[in-house]
């Protein structure tokens, strides 16, 4: 056993000959994922400015257009399950086109909705295809890069702050000019660029490292079985067969769809359980912040197309953040003390906006957008030290279950406060700020979960 482990050891630390981890190929697919992630996650981000305009044309309360917003970015963090199994099985290309196919589809129906509950059914398919092409873009770059991951993450996952900046003027700009409805035409056809940008994502053969208990699909390894009568636990095992006729009870049957489901890793990792816990409270925050930015600049007086631009600072200040999240934590600065930090700024800048000036309108988009860009690029890198790469596709997937409640949960409140208080934004933002302040101190509690965690062994390879 010792002497498998010593040949994994060097196996991982002396690259084969023509192998694209640390570069090569490596190059495009992070150039293909920051793209992919600019456009999915920017269009999905960009709502805010056609929000007006939902609830006058479908005639509703903003209780029921904000769940627009909700569906879609709720259902894009449930479907990371799914999306995880799905990547795990057929690999990061295939997944990734197939959820550029259903984001594009999604878009492309909404043009002919005629009221708000049609809506919601096909934001539910947009959702479903941005969930499942932001997991097999965070699971791509990680099987590509070992040694340079952290910058690697950083800069795939900066597309979010790109698309956040410069996706939501052209939506104003569509918007003008076609309505909402043209301008969701458009989007789906800019959607739909995903399908080719997934396409870059070719199988990475550097994790092929154990022939005889591995078979490989398009980059993924999928191992035996794992043994359910033993009490070792099995680390080889990423994808387990689900076959119960050849079980003798239910509970083998129920176990093993637990392992394949991923539930196992959080009775394993108490950390990822409370930073799931952590996405979940500030994604109510984060969600309701960035859709009721425009409406509240708006509030004020400011002019459409200025409080559209709010959401571009933004995108920079969330851009800004990723790349100098990732470059923090590559210069072994603690990344627990850096999420905690940003968690402390998030809750800042969702008070400034309590004030009626636009010029603070501005410095809390862009401290906020920093903040949530360093949060959510640390979050990643933090999940991968807990859990490991090839678990990092299930893991990712089943830690967005949380961030879905949390998606689902923000925009629903927040329009529930809001009608409740007569059109007053002032309590959401009272309440979210003292959310992220909440997140901050629960972040301490890392360290001493660590302690007293069962732990999941990590080879070298997987780390």
């Amino acid at each position: 056993m010792a002497k498998a482990s010593t040949l994994r050891t060097r196996h991982g630390a002396e690259a084969e000959p023509g192998d694209s981890r640390e570069g090569g190929w490596g190059v495009v697919v992070v150039i293909a994922a920051h793209m992919s992630m600019a456009i999915q996650v920017g269009l999905l981000r960009s709502w805010g400015v056609v929000y007006l305009s939902w609830k006058e044309d479908f005639e509703t309360n903003d209780k029921e257009t904000s769940a627009v917003q909700s569906i879609m970015s709720s259902v894009m963090s449930f479907s990371g399950l799914p999306a995880g199994v799905l990547t795990q099985r057929f690999g990061c290309r295939i997944a990734g086109m197939i959820g550029g196919g259903l984001s594009s589809i999604g878009l492309l129906c909404s043009c002919w909705v005629t009221d708000i509950h049609q809506f919601y059914i096909t934001a539910f398919f947009t959702g479903v295809g941005i969930g499942i092409c932001y997991n097999s873009t965070i699971v791509v770059v990680a099987l590509y890069f070992k040694r340079k991951y952290k910058i690697a993450n950083a800069v795939a996952c900066s597309g979010l702050g790109t698309g956040i900046m410069a996706v939501p003027p052209i939506v104003q700009l569509l918007l003008e000019s076609y309505g909402w409805r043209g301008a969701f035409l458009v989007a789906s056809a800019i959607a739909a660029n995903s399908i080719a940008l997934s396409a870059c994502y070719r199988p990475n053969h550097y994790l092929n490292n154990n022939k005889k208990s591995c078979r490989e699909h398009d980059g993924l390894e999928h191992e035996p079985t794992r043994e359910v009568n033993k009490g070792i636990h099995n680390n080889k095992t990423d994808f387990v067969t689900l076959n119960p006729k050849s079980s003798n009870s239910i509970v083998k049957f129920i176990h093993r769809l637990s392992v394949t489901l991923g539930f196992q890793l959080f009775l394993k990792s108490y950390r990822l359980t409370l930073q799931s816990a952590i996405q979940l409270q500030y994604c109510m925050v984060y969600v309701g912040f960035v859709l009721y930015l425009v409406p509240r600049a708006q509030s004020v007086g400011v002019a459409p197309s200025t409080a559209a631009m709010l959401l571009s600072i933004f995108g920079i200040g969330s851009l800004l953040g990723r790349l100098g999240g990732g470059l923090l934590v590559s210069w072994r600065i603690s990344a627990e003390h850096v999420s905690t930090i940003s968690l402390v700024l998030a809750g800042m800048s969702v008070l400034l906006l309590n004030f009626e000036s636009y010029y603070i309108f501005a410095i809390a988009a862009f401290l906020h957008g920093f903040a949530s860009g360093v949060f959510f690029s640390i979050v990643v890198v933090l999940s991968r030290s807990f859990i490991g790469v090839r678990k990092l596709a299930i893991g990712v997937g089943i830690s967005q279950i949380w961030v879905g409640i949390g998606s689902v949960t923000g925009p629903i409140l927040a329009g529930w406060i809001l009608d409740t208080t007569g059109g007053s934004y002032q309590t959401f933002f009272y309440v979210g700020g003292a959310i992220c302040f909440i997140c901050a101190v629960q972040m301490f509690f890392l360290p001493l979960l660590r302690r007293v965690e069962p732990g999941i062994d990590i080879l070298p390879t997987d780390a």
